[in-house]
């Protein structure tokens, strides 16, 4: 019988590339991880990895062994949640990890009603990133539900034993020194191809999306400043020092003098979503986070309609 640790070793392996990535990920020392992997070639009978330079290519035994790691995972985690909805009272521990603006605008909502509604359950919220630090530890086992966040102009990548659901699709507004003159309403970001732009720092994915959503207008911004606060990239805003790209739900805690236009072309968006394990959202603690999530987002859809 295949050890399923070992197996779960072998799956992160195939995302991480490196015996050191899958060690930070699953906690682990390296050499740990490369004894377990040892362990389990010699259960299999077959060479599990190749090396490549300095990364590990699977082979083809091995990527059978992660397909089928992904439906076993998943089966338990479903059998996990069907033996948990045998008892009547929503207890234990579970961990949220999302991203800033979700952290701000969603779970604490979210929490207070799982609280006023299911006392027996202790929540705990940390920040993530949500393109791979939240994913990782989702798959890890170390967070429960994962906040997480796509744009709508670049590809949106399927990540094996992840189920996610849509809660919200927010726009993508730009915030502009109340100096520069535009017309009222909507713009075109071609409006602001003469403008310096202050950039997300940390949110790679943003970042790219401006520099492409730019390109269509015609135009190369020129990046002057990058900052993860947005409440720096505000202030800097304020101060007359560029123009910027923000999602909508970063709006909720600005109190400056800027102005806030909506992009008419190209339309740009962020569609914030809930990820769980694939098998797990039936479990009861896990279910009543997601209808509280559920919830809260159509509270502030209707907030916007």
């Amino acid at each position: 019988m295949l050890e399923v640790r070992r197996l779960r070793l072998l799956r992160e392996l195939s995302r991480h590339g490196t015996i050191a990535a899958t060690a930070r990920v699953c906690s682990l020392t390296p050499s740990a991880v490369s004894q377990q992997l040892t362990l389990l070639e010699r259960e299999v009978g077959s060479p599990l990895l190749i090396r490549d330079g300095r990364r590990l290519v699977l082979t083809e035994a091995a990527r059978v062994l992660v397909a089928h790691t992904e439906r076993v995972l998943a089966d338990l985690e479903a059998a996990e949640a069907g033996v948990a909805e045998l008892s009547s009272t929503v207890r234990g521990v579970l961990t949220i990890a999302a991203f800033p603006t979700a952290a701000r605008a969603l779970v604490p909502a979210a929490i207070a009603r799982c609280r006023a509604e299911h006392p027996d359950l202790r929540m705990r919220l940390t920040e993530q990133d949500p393109v791979a630090g939240a994913i990782d530890a989702l798959k890890a086992g170390d967070v429960d539900v994962a906040l997480v966040y796509s744009y709508n102009l670049l590809p949106r990548v399927r990540v094996p034993g992840v189920t996610t659901e849509k809660l919200l699709t927010e726009p993508l507004l730009a915030a502009l020194p109340a100096s520069v003159r535009v017309p009222d309403g909507p713009i075109s970001l071609g409006e602001l191809a003469e403008q310096p732009w202050i950039a997300a720092q940390r949110d790679n994915e943003l970042r790219v999306m401006l520099e492409r959503a730019c390109g269509l207008a015609g135009f190369e911004p020129e990046l002057d400043y990058t900052s993860s606060d947005y409440t720096v990239i505000f202030a800097l805003v304020e101060a007359g020092l560029g123009v910027s790209l923000v999602p909508r739900l970063a709006l909720e805690s600005i109190s400056t003098h800027i102005q806030v236009r909506e992009i008419a072309e190209p339309a740009l968006s962020r569609t914030i979503s809930v990820a769980v394990r694939a098998g797990s959202s039936r479990n009861p603690p896990i279910a009543a986070v997601l209808a509280a999530l559920r919830t809260v987002a159509a509270e502030i859809r209707g907030k916007e309609e």
